[in-house]
């Protein structure tokens, strides 16, 4: 099927100047978030070229267009330079009052009363960046000039900006830019030929899809999008869910309950650290286990929303921003240690040291499944699990037992202990990107009724102490040392790149009895000492390996 695609080159005044033509911002687009380095640049480059005698083009916009409501396309991509296109047109509609009609630039007349709309019209709820649209429009050059002052003073200059919104500074420091631009321009005519300039040659390439209706079109939109590099901000996967949710929760008369949580999921994830789409990410493979799949990995968007039996159609839209808030809420348990008796609160951060994320993943469907309130059931799933990746190494490989796990989870299924007994001491002659896992793990094999809340990893000696040690440290090669698993620490106090000498000062000062063994005496570490801590280590990790039962 043809995509039914459209693209002309326009200027602003083809742009801003097309009839009862309304710009939505869709809500599963990001809010506003040019910041002001990005705007100066962007007013530089279009001033810099009418200066040059050059036209400027300032990119794609991608739009979809419904059969059902012509007059309001969807920007799809290229809101961030629209909305500051448009607060640019703003300013020089201030800077020119002569010229009067430009405001219909900016402005649509209300078919069903007097008022007149913005240009724009942003449906994004995570911020207020319509009502920031129409604040911005109804600025005179007295109101530009009156809160630019505000913003002038120096010592209150970081309280006056947090004021006001991204849209409200930018547009303000448009108005600043081209105020001193003008004076530097010198005469009325210099000033007109540019707002001509401005107008007539800066150019953006729309690119519109039609649709029967707004999914049809913005589907047919977001494919040219994902196809075509621009300048723009790839829309990431949880944009997409988002419009989804949100268009079952308003079908039902949710929307502002959506909306709500939808913000909870924000502020979670960002406490956490983690994107939403990370969030998506662990639903994903908790579906998957539900549905027995233990294939590779496809692509997230096309898993949950390729079809009328993915998750977010087949679905009641409450029932999965329910198993969403629970996969949040298991991962803010996940970083809550003292909700956790010491065992677990070690395990959970064990599998947080693993290099990738699929322990994580058995770890959330495990709890996802079957909750945590029966400790001893959760620990065996975790000693099992733990003991596993661990042996596996570092390897994007265990992806594949993971897939079985999921799936023997989701059928209540025990996981069965692994025979690890095939392992040997030249097994840790080699730990690469797992080092500081495996010293954390020998550290708690060591001291089993700790638990560290604040945890650092350094080695032991560096290059530049082994030089400086004994002589009878010298019978040995420096890689020997380097990568051996007893040059390897738990600390319990930040990490400090210091010579020899002075990490030890500074590292006697920890509570951890295998730190102070090491840096805590006065005598200086010799290769005995080093011999003795490599034996004891590669000891008790073989043990915990080798030991079948859980």
């Amino acid at each position: 099927m043809a995509l039914s695609l459209r693209a002309e080159q326009k200027s602003i005044t083809n742009l801003f100047n097309s009839g009862e033509d309304v710009y939505v911002i869709p809500e599963y687009q990001r809010p506003y978030s040019w910041n002001k380095d990005t705007c100066f640049q962007f007013y530089t480059d279009i001033t810099n070229a009418f200066l040059d005698g050059k036209d400027y083009f300032v990119g794609n916009i991608i739009m979809a267009r419904s059969d059902m409501e012509t007059n309001r396309p969807n920007v799809v991509d290229g809101q961030q330079r629209l909305i500051t296109l448009w607060l640019f047109t703003k300013v020089l509609t201030v800077l020119h009052p002569d010229k009067s009609r430009l405001v219909r630039l900016l402005e649509v007349e209300s078919v069903l009363s007097d008022n007149s709309l913005p240009r724009i019209d942003s449906k994004v709820y995570e911020h207020d960046d319509q009502r920031n649209i129409e604040s911005v429009l109804s600025y005179t050059f007295d109101t530009f000039e009156s809160i630019w002052q505000e913003l002038s003073e120096e010592k209150h200059k970081l309280v006056h900006e947090k004021k006001y919104s991204r849209i409200e500074i930018n547009a303000l420091y448009l108005y600043k830019w081209m105020s001193e631009f003008y004076v530097n321009l010198g005469c009325h005519e210099k000033k007109t030929e540019f707002l001509v300039y401005f107008l007539d040659h800066v150019y953006l390439l729309p690119i519109e899809l039609d649709g029967k209706d707004m999914e049809e079109a913005s589907d047919r939109a977001l494919t040219i999008f994902e196809t075509i590099n621009n300048r723009g901000q790839i829309l990431e996967d949880s944009d997409i869910f988002k419009a989804r949710l949100y268009k079952s929760a308003k079908a039902e008369g949710k929307g502002d309950d959506f909306i709500e949580q939808w913000l909870e999921f924000n502020a979670i994830c960002s406490d956490l650290k983690i994107s939403v789409d990370d969030l998506f990410r662990y639903y994903y493979h908790i579906l998957r286990g539900q549905e027995g799949v233990t294939t590779n990995e496809g692509s997230l968007r096309e898993y949950l929303t390729r079809d009328n039996n993915s998750a977010l159609s087949a679905k009641p839209y409450k029932k999965v921003v329910e198993d969403l808030a629970t996969i949040a809420g298991i991962l803010q348990w996940m970083n809550a240690p003292e909700k956790m008796s010491i065992e677990v609160a070690q395990m959970v951060q064990l599998l947080s040291q693993y290099t990738n994320q699929y322990p994580k993943y058995a770890l959330v469907n495990y709890v996802f499944t079957e909750g945590i309130e029966y400790e001893d059931k959760l620990k065996k799933f975790l000693r099992t699990i733990v003991k596993y990746y661990y042996y596996r190494g570092a390897t994007i490989q265990v992806k594949y037992e993971t897939y079985r796990i999921n799936k023997l989870i989701a059928n209540h299924i025990e996981i069965e202990p692994y025979d690890c007994s095939d392992i040997d001491e030249d097994y840790f002659e080699h730990l690469g990107l797992l080092r500081n896992g495996y010293a954390l793990l020998a550290h708690y094999l060591m001291f089993p009724d700790k638990y560290e809340s604040n945890i650092y990893f350094d080695k032991i000696i560096y290059r530049r102490d082994f030089e400086i040690l004994s002589p009878e440290w010298h019978s040995m090669n420096f890689d020997e040392i380097n990568n051996n698993i007893a040059n390897f620490i738990v600390l319990d106090v930040p990490k400090r790149s210091l010579a020899f000498k002075a990490k030890k000062t500074y590292y006697s000062k920890s509570k951890l009895k295998d730190v102070r063994d090491i840096f805590g005496t006065s005598t200086p570490l010799s290769l005995g000492v080093f011999l003795e801590r490599e034996k004891t280590l590669k000891s008790i990790l073989l043990r915990y390996f080798k030991m079948l039962e859980l």
